[in-house]
C-alpha cells in the first residue's frame, strides 16, 4: 500500500487572489504504472521542476515522494497563529531575482557572499506567482531578496512554488504518488534505461530517472541497489558534507517589538557582548567548540522575518518573531527541547500544553526582554513587556534525525591536492554519476548554490537539457549551468551564460 494520500486544507486568499476554502488532494489513487518515460524520485523543488517541464513536453511522468507532502526542505506551515491566518516557514523561503551580496565588512571572512537564484525567479514569473520584499529596509543587503505573497501582501508560503509546479505537471498528465519511498535502482534490458523499486515492492521501469534526493538518502538507495549503482564508487556524490540548520519562531498576540519599539527590520543577537567579545565558554582549548553562554537562551534572529499582520485596533500588530536561525553549538543548545526521535518532519509545534514547552517559551521571552532592556527602560515599557508571554511557537531542526532528508544544508569538502576549486565542477560530475545509465541527480547537496533550492533547480534543468526537454529559462541548445557572481566565495564558476539577460532585464518581483 502507498499509505494515505495527503490532504491539505487551503483557506483564505489563494495564490490567485480569490478567497476560497477547498481540499487539495495530493497523490493519485489507483494502480501504479509499470513504466514511465521519466521517473522522478522526490517531490522537492528540483523534482517538481522536472515533472512540470517533462509533462509539458508530452512525457509520461511519474513522481514518487517518500513523505506525505511535497516540498522537501521547503516546509510552509499554514493556518498558524491565534486566528489561523499566518504562515510559518519551517524551511527554505527566500530567493533573489538579481544578484544580492552581503558586504564583506559584515562577515568574519571579509569576503562578500552573494545569492542569485535566476531559475527560481523565472519559475515564479512563469507560474504567475506574486512576490514581495523580504527586508523592508532599503539600506540592507537583503532588501532585494523576495518571498511569496498574495495580492494583499500576505505570506502564502514558499511551498506554493512547489505545489504550483506539481499542479502544472498533473494538469499535463503526470502522476504524483506520496508515501511512496524509492529504495533501490536496477538496470533494465534496454540500453541506458533504469528501474526503481518502491518500499512496497513495486518495480517501475523508466527511460530515465531524476533523483531529487539529498546526499544521505540517495547514498542509502545506491547501497541497496544492484550493479552498477552499488558496485562502483561515485566519488563525486561524496564531495559535499551535510550540516544541520535550526529555525525558531515565537508567536505573540501583541507584536511588541513592532507596536512599542518600532523594530520592523534588521537582525539581532545576544551572542556578542558590548565590548565585542563572544558569549562562549571555550571547550578543550577551542572557542569554535565552545558552549553557548547566552542566558537564558541563544538568540539569532531578524525582526522582518516572521509572519505578522497589523489588523488589531489602532493598527497594532500580531504574529511571529524569528528568535533563532542558525547552526552550530547554539542549535545543540536547543536540541533537547526538540527531541532525538527519527521523524519525517523537522518541525515541532510549541504550545503551552506541556511544562517543557512552557519553560522554553518563558526562557525565550526572558531573553528577548533582556536583549531589548535598554530600549524598553527608556520607553518605560519594561514591566509591561515582561508581563507578556508568547503563546506558541515552531522549532524546526533539519538534521540527520529527519528521515529521507537527513540535513539542513550541504557544503563542499575541501578539495584534494592543488588547483582551482569550483563548486560547479562538483555539480557537473554529480549530475550524472553513472554515464552508462540515464540516471540524473538534482539536489541542493551538489548544486551551484549551496543551501538554496536554486541548486536543485539548476541540476534538474541540466538533466532535462540532456534529455532533450526544453525548460523555461534557457534556449534548448544552451546548458543551464549558470555562473554565479564572481565575488561569491562558494560559487566560483559555471557554464552557459547566454539567455540569462532575459531574466536580468525582467521587472522587479514586487507586489
Amino acid at each position: 500500500s502507498l499509505g494515505p494520500i495527503m490532504q491539505t486544507m487551503i483557506a483564505g486568499p489563494s495564490i490567485f487572489g480569490v478567497v476560497l476554502a477547498c481540499w487539495q488532494i495530493w497523490g493519485v489513487v489507483g494502480k501504479l504504472p509499470s513504466s514511465c518515460d521519466l521517473v522522478v524520485a522526490g517531490a522537492g523543488p528540483g523534482g517538481a521542476f522536472a515533472a512540470w517541464h517533462a509533462a509539458e513536453a508530452g512525457k509520461k511522468v511519474c513522481v514518487f515522494e517518500s513523505n506525505a507532502r511535497p516540498g522537501g526542505r521547503i516546509h510552509s506551515i499554514r493556518g498558524m497563529g491565534s486566528r489561523g491566518d499566518l504562515v510559518v516557514e519551517a524551511g527554505a523561503y527566500r530567493f533573489a531575482p538579481k544578484p544580492v551580496c552581503e558586504p564583506a565588512d559584515n562577515r568574519t571572512t571579509q569576503v562578500p557572499w552573494c545569492i542569485h537564484t535566476p531559475i527560481t525567479a523565472a519559475s515564479v514569473l512563469k507560474l504567475g506567482l506574486n512576490a514581495g520584499i523580504y527586508d523592508p529596509d532599503p539600506t540592507k543587503w537583503d532588501h532585494h531578496m523576495r518571498v511569496l505573497r498574495d495580492g494583499h501582501g500576505h505570506n502564502i508560503g514558499y511551498l506554493t512554488l512547489v505545489e504550483s509546479m506539481l499542479e502544472r505537471a498533473k494538469a499535463k498528465g503526470a502522476e504524483v504518488f506520496f508515501s511512496a519511498r524509492v529504495t533501490a535502482l536496477e538496470k533494465t534490458g534496454n540500453a541506458g534505461e533504469v528501474a526503481i523499486r518502491l518500499e512496497s515492492g513495486e518495480r517501475i521501469e523508466a527511460k530515465a530517472a531524476i533523483m531529487n534526493m539529498p546526499q544521505g538518502p540517495l547514498l542509502k538507495v545506491l547501497r541497496n541497489s544492484g550493479a552498477p549503482f552499488a558496485t562502483s564508487f561515485p566519488g563525486q556524490l561524496y564531495a559535499t558534507m551535510p550540516f544541520p540548520i535550526m529555525k525558531l519562531y515565537i508567536h505573540y498576540d501583541d507584536a511588541w517589538w513592532i507596536n512599542d519599539l518600532n523594530l520592523t527590520a534588521g537582525a539581532f543577537s545576544n551572542a556578542i557582548l558590548p565590548d565585542g567579545s563572544s558569549r562562549f565558554s571555550p571547550m578543550h582549548g577551542s572557542e569554535s567548540a565552545g558552549i553557548p553562554m547566552q542566558l537564558p537562551v541563544p538568540l539569532e534572529g531578524q525582526y522582518h522575518d516572521g509572519d505578522v499582520r497589523c489588523d488589531l485596533p489602532g493598527g497594532r500588530c500580531r504574529g511571529y518573531i524569528q528568535a533563532f536561525y542558525g547552526a552550530g553549538n547554539d542549535l545543540q543548545w536547543y536540541r533537547p527541547f526538540h527531541g532525538y526521535q527519527y521523524s519525517q518532519e523537522s518541525a515541532l509545534q510549541i504550545s503551552n500544553d506541556s511544562q517543557e514547552h512552557l519553560a522554553l517559551l518563558a526562557d525565550v521571552h526572558s531573553a528577548l526582554v533582556d536583549l531589548h532592556r535598554d530600549q524598553l527602560d527608556k520607553a518605560g515599557l519594561t514591566k509591561k513587556i515582561e508581563a507578556m508571554q508568547p503563546n506558541s511557537g515552531v522549532m524546526s531542526i533539519w538534521s540527520e534525525l529527519v528521515s529521507d532528508i537527513n540535513t539542513g544544508c550541504h557544503m563542499p569538502k575541501a578539495p584534494r591536492g592543488k588547483g582551482t576549486f569550483k563548486v560547479a565542477d562538483i555539480t557537473k560530475a554529480a549530475s550524472r554519476p553513472f554515464p552508462e545509465v540515464n540516471l540524473y541527480v538534482a539536489n541542493e547537496a551538489w548544486g551551484v548554490m549551496p543551501c538554496f533550492a536554486e541548486g536543485s533547480l539548476n541540476m534538474s534543468a541540466q538533466a532535462l537539457h540532456d534529455l532533450g526537454v526544453p525548460t523555461l529559462l534557457l534556449p534548448e541548445d544552451e546548458p543551464p549551468m549558470h555562473p554565479p557572481p564572481r565575488t561569491d566565495p562558494f560559487l566560483l564558476g559555471g557554464r552557459g551564460n547566454k539567455g540569462l539577460h532575459r531574466l536580468r532585464e525582467s521587472p522587479e518581483l514586487v507586489v
